[in-house]
């Protein structure tokens, strides 16, 4: 079972934890789920969703790639832009997982699989490129990864750190908060 970062701010919350993906995490909180949807639809709420994987590729062939494995065309943003794509099994042509890839800086990026496929997204990464020419590292238990949804979003955001609120849809930022090296993206489908 692993754990969110989060995990100890859950408990202390009196969260009622429930395994999720081979991932312990909260259900609901004191309050009951029909307050939290309440404040989603017409506040802001916050969610854990650290079980999501991260898989960090970068290298100065990273781009190209991941050119030969997406559907999308990354070459249609930039650097801290990012893209809703399709990752491809590159001997079968199927669809491996549907991800966002951050453009987070020149050679590096993050692509953003399903929980419970991060490890066959980091795998068909790996088929895929030619050796030596990128670094492909799964890097899910290095971060929390806490999505700000709701109608009053941004302005709740704009409160505690105004930077990262003033990031647009689809674009990436790193920056720094209270000493940790942080990274926003205006991006979310669910």
């Amino acid at each position: 079972m692993q754990f969110s970062p989060l995990d100890s701010v859950h408990r202390a919350l009196d969260a009622k934890m429930v395994p999720f993906g081979g991932w312990d995490m909260p259900l609901s909180y004191p309050g009951g789920t029909l307050e939290e949807h309440r404040a989603c639809r017409s506040d802001a709420v916050a969610f854990d969703v650290s079980h999501l994987g991260t898989v960090r590729v970068q290298g100065p062939a990273a781009l190209e790639a991941l050119q030969r494995t997406l559907t999308n065309d990354l070459n249609k943003i930039q650097p801290g832009r990012a893209q809703y794509t399709h990752l491809l099994d590159p001997e079968t042509a199927s669809v491996v997982d549907d991800i966002i890839v951050w453009w987070v800086a020149p050679d590096v990026f993050d692509v953003m699989p399903n929980a419970s496929n991060t490890e066959g997204v980091r795998s068909a990464l790996a088929n895929a490129a030619e050796q030596g020419e990128i670094s492909i590292a799964e890097t899910t238990a290095l971060r929390a990864v806490i999505a700000i949804q709701g109608p009053k979003a941004i302005e709740r955001l704009a409160t505690v750190l105004p930077e990262a609120a003033a990031v647009g849809r689809f674009r990436v930022k790193e920056f720094s908060f209270e000493g940790a090296d942080c990274i926003v993206a205006g991006t979310g489908y669910t």
